[in-house]
């Protein structure tokens, strides 16, 4: 193998790697060969073998399932800038099959509703997302009291699987579709997206190997009328996660300096000044 000059032989290794991801060599779902046939074919250590993997899950380019190996990454969450979905229609509307699985609801307390910018009292539903039976996604919304309680709920049946907000159980349930039915659908959200490493429990909620990168989305979503519905921190498997937005550089006749068309916020934004020269 051709390696770069002075480069470390881990990263030589992950990037002739990755270019087998990029140019189709190694497809999407591919079980990578095992370390020891890496080790083999590459004539570098265990050692080295296991740091370029190491490096390519957590650039995304690769994930881990505990006793069946390393895997080039499937990413099936594929979110567009400026077009709000929620994660039930977003999966459907890319092919794919989604379910949730009911991990809790609760009172929030009050550090965690200032920490997410609601003002409490505050309800908090946690839950496991999974796409095509996959868990990739794991979600915390905090919902005002104020508007739970304004929710058009179901009525509860009876039995052992029944009790209080058994519908928030349902597989297929879906919070922004529940807001609409009551009357005050979703219009708005800012959002912000950030990247950073998976701790131990989302790890196995998650059923990947640590070290490995997840995606965190912060979504404060709004009804019609402004109304702060749901704030929501959502981690995502880094694997199951593209984000792609439409950046436009120009200048109006006034000779104002760049202009987005959409942002990561989901809201248009402008730079009303001149820029600056060599900027």
């Amino acid at each position: 193998m051709e390696t770069k000059k002075n480069a470390p032989r881990y990263l030589s290794l992950a990037d002739d790697l990755r270019t087998r991801i990029e140019t189709g060599d190694l497809k999407a779902g591919d079980r990578l060969p095992s370390e020891l046939e890496l080790s083999n074919t590459y004539g570098f250590s265990r050692g080295t073998v296991v740091k370029a993997i190491e490096q390519l899950v957590t650039q995304g380019f690769v994930n881990r399932r505990q006793g069946s190996g390393s895997f080039v990454s499937t990413r099936s969450l594929h979110r567009r800038a400026g077009k709000l979905l929620s994660f039930s229609d977003t999966v459907r509307e890319d092919g794919h099959r989604t379910e949730q699985r009911f991990l809790g609801f609760r009172d929030a307390e009050a550090a965690e509703a200032q920490e997410f910018g609601v003002s409490p009292p505050a309800m908090v539903l946690t839950r496991q997302r999974m796409i095509d039976g996959v868990p990739c996604a794991i979600h915390r919304s905090l919902i005002p009291q104020s508007v739970f309680n304004r929710l058009d709920k179901p009525s509860e049946g009876t039995g052992q699987e029944n009790g209080p907000f058994a519908f928030l159980k349902a597989p297929d349930f879906s919070l922004y579709a529940l807001f609409e039915k009551s009357g005050f659908a979703v219009g708005e959200a800012r959002e912000r997206v950030t990247a950073r490493l998976a701790d131990s429990q989302e790890a196995a909620l998650l059923e990947i190997v640590q070290p490995s990168a997840v995606i965190v989305v912060f979504r404060l979503s709004y009804s019609a009328s402004h109304e702060l519905v749901e704030a929501v921190e959502a981690v995502y498997r880094a694997d199951y996660y593209t984000y792609d937005t439409h950046l436009i550089r120009g200048h109006s006749d006034s000779g104002s300096g760049l202009r987005v068309a959409a942002t990561t916020d989901g809201f248009s934004k402008e730079q009303t000044t001149k820029p600056k020269e060599g900027i």
